[in-house]
């Protein structure tokens, strides 16, 4: 243990745990993870095989046979180890940036209403003929991946500048990952290419996630629904994207920010600079 560290913790003074302030996303991945364990025990008994039996979405159980529970259902429940993986490594990076800017309330709401979405996507493109005709009405869909599409439209949002490496190698701007992710599920759906049908939940995550954050009334909506339950009803706020585009600036955008501020002090003097220059020279000058 190094001098200075906290009793218990590996991490630096003062560096926050990746699930700091983000309990829901914990939660989300401690329950896929748990659900796919029971899934597999459940295996030898078929009435209560879960993915098989009682949780898949499909038109024909959730809409004509009016079992609307798989709506949400089928979002905990995955094909195999692989298919968690992929989505749980996206709920772990970006879901605990969203979770903290919304708040958890909001965030799980968002999460479940994303998945939600991409499950009316893909049955509204299955009702409009010609579109998804290789697929048929009991067509199974399981896993979290339009939840996860929803988050990473909203980090997508909030900082677009933010960098990612893609594979875990390629580094990126979000806006560049954001535009690839949505072109390439786009075209999937377009020329009913492999598991169209799940890249048809994809966009509708991620369509629900933008118009979360660029429509008002739709932000309210996630808000409303969060406080059901609550005894005394706040106002309710979602963070200005603005302010968490700020956050995320990386210490180069910082730097050269803090450069522009200096040169337009030797050029017009210090009277010149606007409030938000003067806080952000006062934070870099405290670092």
């Amino acid at each position: 243990m190094q001098p200075g560290r906290s009793h218990g913790s590996s991490r630096p003074p003062g560096m926050p745990g990746p699930f700091e302030g983000a309990p829901v996303t914990k939660c989300l991945l401690i329950i896929n993870i748990a659900v796919l364990i029971i899934d597999a025990l459940l295996k030898a008994t078929p009435p209560l095989f879960l993915r098989d039996t009682w949780g898949y979405l499909s038109i024909e159980k959730s809409l004509f046979q009016g079992q609307i529970w798989r709506f949400f259902s089928f979002q905990f429940l995955h094909a195999d180890f692989g298919h968690l993986l992929s989505n749980s490594i996206g709920i772990f990076f970006f879901g605990p940036h969203i979770e903290r800017w919304m708040s958890s309330r909001p965030f799980l709401v968002f999460y479940l209403l994303s998945g939600l979405a991409g499950a009316l996507f893909f049955t509204l493109l299955y009702f409009i003929p010609g579109v998804f005709e290789v697929y048929g009405a009991d067509t199974r869909m399981v896993g979290a991946s339009a939840g996860v599409f929803g988050i990473l439209a909203a980090f997508y949002y909030v900082a677009p500048d933010a960098r990612v490496h893609l594979f875990f190698v390629i580094p990126m701007k979000m806006r560049t990952l954001g535009i690839a992710f949505f072109m390439y599920e786009a075209v999937k759906v377009i020329f009913v290419m492999d598991n169209a049908g799940g890249s048809a939940g994809h966009l509708g995550g991620a369509i629900f996630g933008i118009l979360v954050l660029k429509m008002p009334k739709a932000r309210e909506m996630v808000i409303k629904i969060s406080q059901i339950g609550l005894e005394q009803k706040g106002p309710g706020k979602i963070r200005d994207a603005r302010v968490v585009r700020e956050e995320h600036r990386s210490p180069i955008e910082l730097s050269k920010e803090v450069d522009r501020i200096l040169d337009k002090i030797s050029s017009e003097g210090i009277q010149s600079l606007t409030p938000k220059e003067r806080e952000i020279l006062d934070k870099a000058r405290k670092k």
